[in-house]
């Protein structure tokens, strides 16, 4: 755009010229791909406040408390946004390891429970702390699908610049937004379902709105697919199935998902479901649930340690004796094999 057309839309809204990169509501705005230095001052606040504290005078559990309710908030807002660089956060990840075991961000103590044991659940045998890598990749995973489905007006002008016909573009985009939720696309298509209202943003042949594509569910050629464009509201009359003879003759078994499939008697918009929800809304804690929990494994002491009649620090002081012993066998277990 030219700077005299800049110019003449700044005196129209009332608005000064800025350049960019700047922060916005302690978010930095930028243009294109995210890069550690737009994201350094966040860290730097990060690692200056874990700097103050007063460490020898707090006990581990109180390092833990502090990690979860100060720091973790601190970055979360930026973290659901951006697809942050891997090497800042393990420094990030380094500093609140350091601190909880040492006191001191920059000194690192040998301990023998892995950080990945420290983020899990407590019922999991952890401490609760969750993994900022799965929290980048859990906001990411739900800014597309608030691309793909919001009516938020954010969304809608992410989507019309980078979605077409409900698919994402094949071509690079600048845009610093896109460029962190593009890649979460396959996961979303593969983990949600079209529920059925008025059928004009559901293709007939190629979403899933009856279990599965029909192009994979029909064994429909390869070759042929771009060609079948249809709407599911191409096939609806009236509120019923109007799907020509022909078709329904070339694919036999089109005509039982038909039968499986509800068409709403009020008119109503079509709507995309997370399967793995209870209401087909996909949360933040649905999206962190998906990337953390694939096979849980609960382990039989915890309930017992984390108790509201024991303090912390003791139960902290179990925790890391269980988790000891544990080590221990393990060790006896693999030298004896």
């Amino acid at each position: 755009m030219s700077s005299h057309r800049v110019s003449q839309i700044a005196n129209v809204i009332g608005f000064n010229i800025g350049t960019i990169p700047f922060t916005y509501l302690g978010v930095p705005i930028f243009k294109g791909k995210p890069k550690y230095v737009y994201f350094q001052p966040i860290a730097d606040k990060v690692k200056v406040k874990l700097s103050a504290w007063k460490a020898s005078l707090l006990s581990i559990a109180g390092r833990v408390q502090l990690i979860k309710s100060v720091i973790q908030s601190m970055l979360l807002h930026c973290l659901t946004i951006y697809s942050w660089p891997v090497n800042l956060l393990k420094d990030l990840e380094k500093w609140m390891r350091n601190f909880i075991w040492s006191g001191d961000i920059n000194q690192r103590k040998l301990v023998t429970i892995t950080w990945h044991k420290v983020c899990k659940p407590y019922k999991e045998g952890g401490l609760g702390i969750r993994n900022l890598s799965d929290i980048n990749e859990a906001g990411n995973l739900k800014l597309c699908w608030e691309i793909l489905q919001s009516d938020l007006q954010w969304a809608q002008l992410v989507g019309s610049r980078v979605l077409r016909v409900n698919k994402p573009i094949n071509y690079h985009v600048s845009s610093s937004v896109w460029c962190s939720a593009k890649h979460k696309f396959n996961n979303l298509s593969e983990n949600v379902i079209w529920q059925i209202g008025n059928g004009e943003k559901i293709n007939f042949w190629s979403d899933t709105w009856c279990g599965e594509p029909l192009v994979s569910a029909l064994n429909i050629p390869l070759h042929l697919h771009n060609l079948l464009q249809s709407k599911v509201s191409s096939f609806i009359h009236e509120n019923r199935w109007s799907v020509p003879q022909s078709i329904l003759s070339a694919y036999p078994p089109l005509q039982h998902m038909l039968r499986m499939t509800t068409i709403p008697n009020t008119f109503k918009e079509d709507k995309l479901i997370w399967k793995k929800s209870h209401d087909g809304n996909l949360s933040f804690k649905d999206s962190y649930i998906f990337h953390t929990s694939s096979q849980p494994q609960f382990v039989n002491w915890a309930k017992s340690i984390w108790h509201a009649a024991i303090s912390s620090s003791k139960s902290l002081l179990v925790w890391r004796i269980m988790h000891g012993n544990l080590e221990l066998v393990s060790h006896y277990l693999e030298y004896q094999l």
